[in-house]
């Protein structure tokens, strides 16, 4: 059970802060049930209600130490094999479907391997490259005490120095 003011994933939308727990004043809901309401930690205008007995669609963030694992890993990650081009989206949904921080490495490293092969990127490809570079870099930020901002370069310095020290690139 999570406590008000704990920090969660929720789906793939990035890091948020569980405000307030308790029923909501909605004339569409269970007026009994109990719900997480939850505050994006980047847009004050995003809030997201989920009942507590249903915690499928939130997960702690990562820790420092497993952030910096992964980020580490990231090199030795493969990437996506995609053998239907018509189910490209579906394999993406279903890689991400577990709200898994590595499968979410996965998908990144076939768009940004896919864009530089054709040259240019898909709308498909862009959708989910800006939907999982936000969610991951908002949790890495948090993870690690560092801007969201600043995410993507600290990822590429952390990947050279993991690729120097003789691992597969």
């Amino acid at each position: 059970m999570l406590s008000r003011g704990d920090a969660v994933v929720y789906k793939c939308r990035g890091l948020y802060k569980v405000e307030e727990i308790g029923t909501l004043d909605f004339s569409f809901v269970d007026n009994e049930k109990q719900y997480y309401t939850l505050q994006s930690v980047e847009d004050a205008a995003d809030k997201a209600y989920i009942p507590t007995e249903d915690e499928s669609n939130i997960r702690r963030p990562v820790s420092r130490e497993e952030a910096l694992t992964l980020i580490g890993r990231m090199p030795q990650i493969e990437e996506l094999e995609i053998k239907n081009e018509k189910l490209r989206e579906q394999e993406y949904r279903n890689c991400i479907a577990d709200f898994c921080p590595e499968n979410w490495v996965r998908v990144l490293k076939t768009t940004y391997n896919r864009t530089k092969t054709r040259g240019s990127i898909t709308s498909l490809d862009r959708k989910y490259q800006m939907m999982l570079e936000h969610a991951l870099y908002s949790e890495f930020a948090f993870a690690l005490g560092i801007p969201a901002s600043e995410m993507q370069q600290f990822i590429e310095d952390h990947a050279e120095r993991s690729g120097s020290r003789g691992q597969k690139n």
